[in-house]
């Protein structure tokens, strides 16, 4: 028995996250080729097939799904230890709030991965809406939030840009005549009215056949084919639905933006949350390249 190699078992959870060889070499820094040496040498090593590929990138198979977790807490102690070493490590609460649009998709892996490495950090989640996210910044409920910078109160501290996509069920027809059916977010959202926007510039009517502030409920509602709606990349479900286009009459679709938000001047100077955003980014950087690439 030897020790498992520990830049192996960090190719092998950069690529299981990024659900494919490209997304992990993107991360790391290296090439495919690279990353799919390492990831044979660590099967090779173990004696057990840990991922398969197919059209949607890789999976894991049932080594892979024994491996992860074990893998995962060994990056995070090994991370840890150094930062300990140097007298940085980071401790203390984090109370950090975000829109639901953003918690369902990969992000709850890089929240994950950020546990495993500063296991002395008590981590408070908050999901909701940007209006209440704003509020509770403002009354010191939360120490950092992700939202709609148009409906949070102050300066974000960084901003970036995510494209809508219109989105149907897979078996449903855009009707050739009368209005287009459009499922929409409930309460106030600037998405619904970019989307509003972007039809106004068209020649289609529309009518609203159903409103919901719940986005499992939007996607439900999309997959039961009522009609269409606008979804980010990493809400879209590929089996289920697909993306609607300018051959089916519709404008392009908006673009939204999310910032960063902090409670207090000190923002990324604090280094919790410095320490929290190093790991949030990797992973919407990570998203925004998967988004280039299926552009």
């Amino acid at each position: 028995m030897h020790d498992l190699d520990i830049a192996l078992l960090r190719a092998f959870v950069v690529t299981a996250e990024c659900g494919s060889v490209s997304g992990a070499a993107q991360r790391l820094a290296r090439t495919q080729a690279a990353v799919s040496m390492q990831l044979r040498r660590l099967e090779d090593d173990l004696g057990a097939k840990l991922l398969n590929r197919n059209a949607r990138g890789m999976d894991l198979t049932e080594a892979g799904h024994v491996l992860l977790p074990y893998a995962q807490k060994m990056l995070g102690l090994s991370a840890g230890a150094r930062r300990a070493l140097a007298g940085q490590a980071v401790q203390g609460p984090i109370r950090f709030g975000m829109i639901e649009d953003i918690a369902v998709g990969s992000l709850p892996k890089a929240l994950q991965r950020f546990a495993e490495c500063h296991p002395n950090v008590a981590l408070e989640l908050t999901v909701t809406e940007s209006t209440v996210l704003s509020e509770r910044l403002s009354q010191g409920r939360l120490d950092v939030a992700i939202g709609d910078p148009a409906l949070i109160r102050g300066e974000p501290i960084l901003t970036w840009r995510l494209p809508l996509r219109w989105v149907a069920a897979r078996g449903f027809e855009v009707p050739a005549e009368g209005p287009l059916p459009l499922i929409t977010f409930d309460g106030v959202c600037t998405w619904r009215q970019k989307m509003i926007e972007a039809l106004k510039g068209g020649d289609r009517p529309w009518r609203t056949v159903l409103t919901s502030a719940s986005l499992s409920s939007i996607q439900s509602m999309i997959e039961a084919g009522l009609g269409i709606a606008v979804l980010l990349d990493l809400n879209i479900r590929p089996n289920t639905m697909r993306v609607l286009g300018g051959e089916e009459g519709l404008p392009p679709a908006p673009v939204i933006e999310l910032g960063l938000f902090a409670a207090d001047d000190q923002g990324l100077a604090s280094r919790p949350v410095s320490a929290l955003w190093a790991f949030l980014s990797d992973e919407l950087q990570a998203q925004a390249l998967a988004i280039g690439r299926a552009a």
